[in-house]
Formats: C-alpha cells, structure tokens, sequence
C-alpha cells in the first residue's frame, strides 16, 4: 500500500483511490534524492525503496505533456520531469535544527530570568 511520505501529508491509496492522485516514486539520482527527503521534513528514517510522495506535493508544470498518449487519443498520463522536486503542499519550512535551537534559547532566557529574580 501506498503511504505518502510527507510529514504532515495523510494520503495513502485507499484514501486516495479514484481521486486522481498518483504516488511517485524517490529519485535514484542521490542529490536529487536527498533533496526530495529533506522536503518531507519526517525525523524518522525514509527507506527510499519504498517510501513514495503523492502528486499533492507538486505542481502541474512538474509533469511532461504524454504527447504519444494525447495524439492517439489514449487516456493520456502523468509522466513525472526528471527534475521535479515536491515543492506543494510541504511542512514548514522550519528546518528540526532550527527549531531545538529556538528551544534551547527559550530554555536558557527562563533560566536567566530565574537567576536575576533570586
């Protein structure tokens, strides 16, 4: 079954199914690869064998024209660019580090105020 791997997207194939949205598969490309795990914002590990992003994440201009399909009057399909990163519908962008830093800052500024009180 199809999961998206987005951190905060829902999607899966039951959920999905007839609603038109497809479930790409990662790059094999390792740059383009760890780019698409970086948007996915997850803090668990992605095991890219298996782990997909649904279209939700992209945009329509990510996908090229299926020129055979539409000149053979087929119902044509979505065909994923070579360079198409998920760049829809994403996480904040917020990046985990960012946020323990924010929270360490927090956590010292309580205790300086602590120490300044007594």
């Amino acid at each position: 079954m199809s999961v998206c791997a987005v951190a905060t997207c829902s999607n899966y194939h039951r959920k999905t199914k007839g609603k038109g949205v497809i479930y790409h598969v990662f790059p094999v490309c390792p740059n383009r690869n760890k780019i698409w795990i970086s948007k996915c914002k997850r803090q668990d590990h992605i095991n890219v064998k298996y782990a997909r992003i649904c279209s939700d994440h992209l945009r329509p201009s990510d996908y090229m024209d299926d020129m055979k399909n539409r000149l053979l009057g087929l119902n044509q399909k979505k065909i994923l660019k070579l360079d198409a990163v998920p760049s829809v519908n994403l996480p904040l962008q917020d990046n985990v580090e960012d946020i323990l830093s924010r929270s360490e800052r927090k956590r010292n500024r309580s205790i300086l105020q602590e120490a300044k009180i007594r």
